[in-house]
C-alpha cells in the first residue's frame, strides 16, 4: 500500500508513536487509517469584527458578560469569511475523496447552511437526505436547547444531512448539482450600486 519496505514502515510507525502488533505472523499498525478514506471538514464560523459603539467587539463583549451576565451584546458571525473558505474547497475535496473511494462530509452550523441558501443559487433544503452522495453537508443546530437555562453547556443535537451530486444528473427528475453553490441566487438591483457610489466622494472618472 505504501510502496516502501516493511522494515522501513515498522521503524517509521514506531518513531511516529503508533502501536504495532503481531497477528498470525503479520505486523499490524493499530489505529492506522484504512480504506475507505473519508474526509471530515469542520467549518467553524468566526466572529465579525464587532461594533465599538454597540460594544460587540470581543474584548468588550467578554467584559460585559462578566459584569452583566446575559445582558451583554455579543459579536455576530462572519458568514462571508467562513463561506469563502468553504466554497473554495467544497467541490475539489469532494472529488478527491470520491477518487479515493470515500466521502467528504462537511460539518457546519445551521445558520451557515441557511446563509448558503440565501446567498447562492443552491436551495439547500431540496437536498435533505438520509444517505451520502457526492457532496455532503451535515448541519447542526441548538434548536430549543439553547433556551434551557439548567444546562451549563448546550449540546448541538439537531442535525440534518444535505447531500447530492456535483453536477446535475441525466435523469429528468434529478436535482441540480452542488455546483450551483458557486452561483448567486439573484443579482442585486443596479440601484444599489448607484446609492453606494452617491454616498462616497468621487475618486476619478473613466471615459472611453
Amino acid at each position: 500500500m505504501l510502496d516502501i519496505p516493511a522494515n522501513i514502515v515498522q521503524k517509521t510507525a514506531e518513531k511516529s508513536g503508533f502501536t504495532l502488533a503481531l497477528r498470525n505472523g503479520e505486523m499490524w499498525i493499530d489505529d492506522f487509517p484504512a480504506d475507505p478514506i473519508n474526509i471530515i471538514e469542520i467549518m467553524t464560523s468566526s466572529t465579525s469584527g464587532g461594533d465599538k459603539k454597540k460594544r460587540t467587539q470581543i474584548a468588550m463583549a467578554c467584559e460585559d458578560a462578566i459584569l452583566h451576565g446575559e445582558k451583554h451584546n455579543a459579536p455576530g458571525i462572519n458568514y462571508r469569511q467562513v463561506w469563502a473558505r468553504m466554497v473554495s474547497q467544497l467541490i475539489v475535496k469532494s472529488q478527491v475523496s470520491m477518487a479515493w473511494g470515500g466521502k467528504t462530509i462537511w460539518l457546519v452550523q445551521d445558520v451557515l447552511a441557511d446563509y448558503i441558501s440565501k446567498s447562492t443559487a443552491l436551495i439547500i433544503s431540496q437536498y435533505l437526505s438520509d444517505r451520502l452522495d457526492e457532496v455532503n453537508i451535515l448541519s447542526f443546530g441548538y434548536g430549543d436547547n439553547i433556551n434551557d437555562k439548567n444546562e451549563a453547556m448546550v449540546e448541538l443535537r439537531n442535525s440534518k444531512l444535505f447531500s447530492g451530486p456535483i453536477t446535475k444528473g441525466s435523469s429528468p427528475n434529478s436535482h441540480d448539482g452542488f455546483v450551483d453553490i458557486v452561483k448567486i441566487g439573484a443579482p442585486p438591483p443596479k440601484s444599489q450600486i448607484w446609492k453606494s457610489l452617491l454616498n462616497k466622494a468621487p475618486v476619478g472618472v473613466w471615459t472611453w
